[in-house]
């Protein structure tokens, strides 16, 4: 430093380690200080690992008796090119500064961890009043941008929002595709300081959620949450699923739940905090295990679904019905359930018609089976029973009188006591409980109604030998039609038509024009 005509001149003031290098030069008066700045981070990496490169800040500060004058930008990894311009408050009460730049949205991952968002962003705001987020006002917009959760089977994708801010709040008009397919939109006002009172829309547009080895649906409707996202909000609207298939997977999940129980030995930092993440560290981790971490919101969605396709170890129905899902996220109570419309049962080619089958959601949202499907021979009634969880149901057989399990599996399949069936019907009857247990493969049937688009494939067999071919598709929400080709050659075609609640009128006619129509009306009671 140096005295030249009553002003004090900084030649350099420096301060310097191996990541952060700072300096300030200019003059010092009694009434005016002026400084050149310049700073510099090494690596912006150190703190958040997707941002390698280094930060710099340089510009000018002037103090004066009001207060500062501020002219800065800042340059860095992650497209940083920002500009602060403007004053603030001697004492830093209060300050009236123009921010605009861009960025990327990858910044904020090391506050939302484990959540993580990427893609552009623009901001223009401006700062005025005390140092507070309600101080600040201005727009901020993410263009095609993504974010992913480690807790969710999918990740939104295409991200185009715009943040309106002021007076506290940030007006949110977002929308997005879904990785998996479909479009959601979100429009309403967010606070910008806790609790993060919110009142949202979101409408989702054939939203498709899949699990490739349990279900696949597509989702409209609209979802209101309201009050604090901190906790404590609610979540309410109606849902309808539309194409909805839940697959009985062919094997539980044992074999990849044994992998869990693996020990690791000198595991690295980065293994570790993933593993965490998905919530596979015992008392802890902030994946989809806890079911506890986080904050609860209120609920209170229906859940429509005329038609749901149930499929897998033999089984193929048609249900319909609507569910209330009520409690909170942390302890969902399902009230409703999905029952059945058509179905049935297929063991070896011999065909049971289901008599019950209910789909139900109970605090989890892996549906609970309840199906099941009897026939009577010598004055027994045997039923097979599927029932649990649907990635994990468990098989029973019953009898009306009560017969062992192996008896009444025999009774289903070939209306014979145990001790009267060949040898060959046994290993017939080993192979129906690998089936039902789920290692009998998906089926040549099943893979052919999928790949010519039919909500229905059958074939049957009758006494005699004969066969029948049926093929049904709904050819629109309320209307059901079905083919059915007899060995013969002789077709008929019938059709349903849901009028309302209840009540189908049914026609058909065959291929010798005989027709044939009815409604049918029916009640529970």
């Amino acid at each position: 430093m140096t005295l030249v005509d009553g002003i004090l001149r900084i030649s350099e003031a420096r301060l310097a380690n191996p990541q952060v290098t700072a300096s300030a030069t200019g003059e010092v008066t009694d009434t005016l200080r002026n400084l050149a700045l310049e700073a510099r981070l090494a690596n912006l990496g150190l703190l958040i690992p997707e941002f390698q490169g280094p930060l710099t800040v340089i510009g000018d500060a002037t103090e004066d008796a009001s207060g500062y004058a501020v002219d800065l930008a800042l340059r860095g990894p992650g497209q940083i090119d920002a500009e602060v311009d403007g004053r603030i408050a001697r004492g830093f009460g209060s300050a009236d500064l123009a921010i605009n730049g861009t960025g990327q949205a990858g910044l904020a991952n090391i506050f939302i961890t484990p959540r993580a968002i990427d893609g552009p962003v623009r901001f223009d705001l401006r700062l005025a009043g005390p140092l507070r987020l309600t101080s600040l006002s201005g727009r901020v917009t993410l263009a095609n941008g993504r974010l992913s959760d480690p807790n969710l089977g999918f990740a939104l994708e295409g991200i185009e929002a715009v943040a309106n801010l002021q007076g506290g709040q940030a007006r949110v008009s977002a929308t997005s595709g879904l990785s998996s397919g479909g479009r959601l939109r979100v429009d309403g006002p967010v606070g910008l300081t806790q609790p993060l009172t919110s009142d949202l829309t979101i409408s989702l547009d054939r939203l498709r959620l899949y699990d490739p080895t349990l279900y696949e649906a597509f989702v409209d409707g609209s979802i209101a949450v309201r009050g604090p996202l901190a906790g404590g909000a609610t979540i309410s609207g109606a849902l309808s699923l539309s194409e909805a298939e839940v697959r009985v997977p062919e094997s539980g999940f044992d074999t990849a739940g044994a992998l869990l129980n693996l020990i690791h030995i000198n595991e690295p930092a980065d293994v570790r905090a993933t593993r965490d993440r998905a919530g596979l560290l015992a008392g802890g981790g902030t994946g989809r295990s806890t079911g506890g971490a986080g904050p609860a919101f209120g609920l209170d969605l229906t859940v429509l679904a005329p038609r749901i396709f149930l499929r897998g170890r033999g089984i193929d129905a048609e249900l319909g019905g609507q569910l209330r899902l009520l409690g909170t996220t942390a302890a969902v109570v399902p009230a409703g359930n999905f029952s059945l419309i058509r179905g049935r049962l297929d063991i070896l080619g011999k065909r049971l018609v289901l008599s019950q089958a209910d789909l139900a959601l109970e605090g989890s949202f892996v549906p609970v089976l309840e199906i099941a499907a009897n026939t009577e021979s010598d004055g027994v009634v045997s039923t097979v029973r599927i029932e649990g969880p649907a990635d994990d149901p468990v098989v029973r057989f019953t009898s009306n009188p009560d017969l062992p399990q192996e008896e009444v599996l025999a009774r289903l399949l070939f209306g014979r006591a145990l001790d009267t069936i060949s040898p060959l019907q046994a290993a017939q009857l080993a192979n129906a409980v690998a089936v039902l247990a789920g290692r009998g493969g998906e089926g040549l049937v099943n893979r052919l109604r999928r790949g010519f688009g039919l909500d229905d494939l059958d074939v049957a067999t009758a006494e005699d030998g004969s066969t029948a071919l049926t093929a049904g598709k709904y050819i629109a929400d309320n209307v059901y039609t079905e083919v059915e080709i007899e060995q013969g050659g002789k077709t008929s075609v019938n059709l349903n038509l849901d009028l309302r609640k209840g009540v189908t009128l049914k026609a058909g006619v065959d291929g010798d024009g005989e027709t044939g129509i009815g409604i049918f009306i029916e009640r529970d009671y």
